[in-house]
């Protein structure tokens, strides 16, 4: 029984990672051909795909440029 168990988990784990795997597939595909052909607007799973892959980090890029202190 757990044996059947932890197959069926196992089973599910892995397809939802392959789906996951598909997906980034996916999106990186449409950006590419996206920019290729000059277009600005993003699709949905291109996006998704840009914001889980960027090496950009928020806390960085948001923070307000430093004043000099006069002295």
């Amino acid at each position: 029984m757990i044996l059947v168990l932890a197959s069926i988990i196992a089973v599910f784990l892995a397809g939802s990672t392959c789906g996951i795997f598909a997906m980034l597939v996916i999106g990186i595909h449409n950006e590419e051909r996206r920019a290729a052909r000059g277009r600005t607007e993003s699709s949905r799973c291109g996006a998704a795909s840009v914001r889980l892959l960027s090496t950009r980090t928020r806390t960085c890029d948001d923070t307000p440029q430093r004043v000099p202190a006069g002295r």
